[in-house]
């Protein structure tokens, strides 16, 4: 392929949101805090209170904080945050026992997903994620996690998640006052293949264009010599018991 052409191909594989994606920067947390504590508010007021201030987790080795922001006037349109169990175990793994098949295993689990209402939502949503994907592709992580209470769970299964379980049952997360959660599972490095068998409409925004104004380098490198995996701190949990199907399960 001549020089022009493959300049050419490049063109046309770059698209250029109206936003940027990336690690937020001490100065844009204020913008990542207050759109916490609006969001969670709306729902869970006791939590969207407690939001209002930094969490431990925002600042902590292993975790990441991802925020896009407005080119046109820097204004937060969506956050979410990474958990790493490098070693420490995940949020959810508070609440739940995972089976066997996660065990050892590494995993990032998203948390803190919180998406400003307007036109523009989804496509924020949508480039948040590919930064959590491209995140875990580079971390040669085994598993991402995420949790979702309902409706937010059908976020994830519009995304090819599978659940850790059964399918559609919920189960009560500490960390959001005992709200019941789908917990829900994908793996990074078979994402591509799955997606393309599935025909997904976002194949294409994930896998085939480049986004420039989506940067994870500012994340840093979790050195192979640290990850632990563990299961979960002892003394410090309990076995929840999953929402009956009857009364959670999805429709």
């Amino acid at each position: 392929m001549a020089l022009v052409e493959r300049i050419q191909a490049a063109v046309a594989r770059t698209e250029i949101l109206p936003f940027k994606v990336e690690v937020a920067t001490e100065a844009q947390m204020d913008g990542v805090i207050q759109l916490r504590a609006a969001s969670y508010g709306k729902h869970l007021p006791e939590l969207g209170a407690k939001l209002r201030e930094p969490e431990a987790a925002d600042f902590a080795y292993g975790c990441e904080v991802f925020v896009a922001t407005s080119k046109l006037d820097g204004t937060v349109l969506g956050t979410l945050r990474t958990h790493s169990n490098v070693m420490e175990p995940l949020p959810l793994q508070m609440s739940l026992a995972l089976s066997s098949d996660f065990q050892g295993q590494r995993m990032v689990e998203s948390t803190r997903l919180c998406i400003k209402g307007t036109s523009g939502s989804s496509l924020v949503r949508a480039a948040l994620f590919k930064a959590f994907h491209r995140y875990c592709l580079a971390q040669n992580v085994d598993f991402m996690m995420a949790t979702g209470r309902r409706p937010v769970d059908r976020i994830y299964d519009s995304l090819l998640f599978t659940d850790v379980g059964p399918a559609g049952v919920f189960y009560p997360m500490t960390f959001t006052g005992g709200v019941p959660h789908r917990v829900m599972y994908l793996d990074p490095q078979r994402a591509q293949r799955l997606y393309v068998g599935a025909q997904h409409p976002h194949t294409d925004f994930f896998f085939e264009k480049v986004h420039p104004d989506i940067d994870i380098s500012g994340a840093k490198h979790l050195a192979e010599s640290l990850w632990m995996c563990p299961d979960h701190q002892p003394g410090n949990w309990k076995a929840p018991a999953p929402t009956s199907a009857a009364a959670m399960s999805l429709k």
